[in-house]
């Protein structure tokens, strides 16, 4: 695991500390986790993880719910490599990694960052031949 992504690991545990979920979400986390499959946060593979990112994507899911998920995750005993995999992951292929979005950034991770570039734009001009009128 490399250095930031383990700085990364710390700063989603200490979030996890500072939170205290109610029923509700955790209801909310219990219904992406069934919907995944998954019944043992500390048994989640990489595949239960791309998964779950699955989920969040179809979802919409806001980046605080993503990040609480993740956060709920650490707490219940999500392995490191699990939670690696989870903060190295770019859901919308924007080059920005699912940690940087949350932590750095503050942008949705599920939502591409760069612009979109506009719609290309039509250009109306007059045919020559036209003769206009103007009354006033």
């Amino acid at each position: 695991m490399s250095e930031t992504t383990q700085l990364r690991v710390q700063e989603l545990a200490h979030f996890a500390q500072e939170q205290d979920f109610n029923q509700q979400y955790r209801q909310y986390f219990g219904d992406v986790w069934e919907e995944v499959g998954v019944r043992d946060i500390s048994k989640m593979t990489i595949q239960d993880a791309e998964q779950t990112l699955k989920v969040l994507a179809d979802s919409e899911a806001s980046p605080q719910f993503i990040k609480s998920l993740l956060a709920q995750a650490a707490i219940d005993g999500a392995t490191p490599q699990v939670l690696e995999y989870f903060l190295s992951s770019d859901i919308d292929s924007d080059g920005r990694t699912l940690a940087q979005e949350l932590f750095q950034d503050g942008t949705n991770p599920l939502q591409p960052d760069t612009p979109q570039p506009p719609p290309k734009a039509q250009v109306l001009s007059l045919s020559q031949t036209e003769d206009l009128d103007w009354e006033i």
